[in-house]
């Protein structure tokens, strides 16, 4: 490690971490190119914290490579890992997986977790050489709005997402650290719910992009159909052509039932932790 200097990210700006983050993520599986406002927001609302996010630079004051961490309480996540160019191949990236651990421990959290496309398999690699292991697999969907089933409207209301508050704490399924709560509550959002009979509650917490409607997070509480669901999702849409899911966990029951609604995988993730 004497080849390499680590340090915290705190006297950084936002445009001087843009450009480290598009060094490091440059040739990437998709585009993921950040402007410094973009990367402001992504801090903000997944709580990134610069006091245990991770510079790597060669003694010669070179850039190596960066490691985010987003903080919550006891647990830590790592919300961006990348090399830059000049230094791939040479297995820094183990040693900045390692430094991020020992940081994360160092500071007394409990878990460390993060998300890594399947295809990436040398990331995958030096992250269980790291320690972490895969505790579950990710989906990104998507369907042609014009697509789903037709069926009558459902009644629908738009509400404001705290009123689902006491439905999303309720899901079995533990949500990602981009879909948690404490993420929604950041992110400029609209609502909308399905009253079911008696208490049970159906809505999406949805945001609206260039055409696209994109479900951050789904509470199903009453016997809903297949086809409802798609009035559902087609009430969400409005307009918009496309509507995708990220990160939906693969042993979820909004998983098998979206497929068979039709949609299609666009992406693949593990879901990888170390204890610490």
């Amino acid at each position: 490690m004497s080849e390499y200097l680590f340090m915290d990210v705190t006297d950084y700006t936002f445009a001087q971490l843009s450009e480290m983050h598009n060094s490091s993520f440059t040739d990437y599986f998709f585009p993921m190119h950040m402007t410094p406002q973009m990367l402001a927001d992504f801090w903000r609302i997944n709580h990134i914290d610069a006091n245990h996010s991770i510079a790597m630079y060669s003694t010669e004051g070179e850039f190596v490579g960066l490691a985010r961490l987003g903080v919550r309480g006891t647990r830590a996540w790592c919300g961006g890992f990348g090399i830059a160019p000049a230094f791939r191949g040479r297995g820094v990236s183990h040693l900045l997986a390692e430094q991020m651990v020992h940081v994360a421990r160092e500071a007394n959290f409990e878990t460390l977790q993060l998300e890594v496309l399947t295809q990436n398999e040398r990331a995958i690699k030096t992250y269980k050489k790291a320690g972490f292991v895969a505790r579950r697999r990710l989906l990104g969907l998507e369907v042609a709005t014009a697509t789903l089933p037709e069926a009558e409207s459902l009644h629908v209301e738009r509400v404001p997402l705290e009123a689902l508050v006491p439905w999303l704490s309720q899901d079995a399924e533990l949500p990602c650290w981009g879909r948690e709560l404490a993420s929604l509550l950041a992110l400029s959002t609209e609502t909308i719910v399905a009253p079911g009979p008696g208490r049970g509650m159906n809505g999406l917490v949805i945001q609206r992009s260039q055409g696209v409607i994109r479900v951050q997070a789904a509470v199903l509480q009453s016997e809903l159909t297949d086809t409802e669901l798609a009035s559902l999702l087609r009430e969400a849409a409005g307009e918009h052509a496309k509507i995708q899911i990220y990160n939906e966990p693969a042993s979820s029951a909004l998983y098998a039932r979206c497929l068979r609604l039709g949609f299609t995988e666009f992406f693949s993730q593990h879901e990888m932790l170390v204890r610490l």
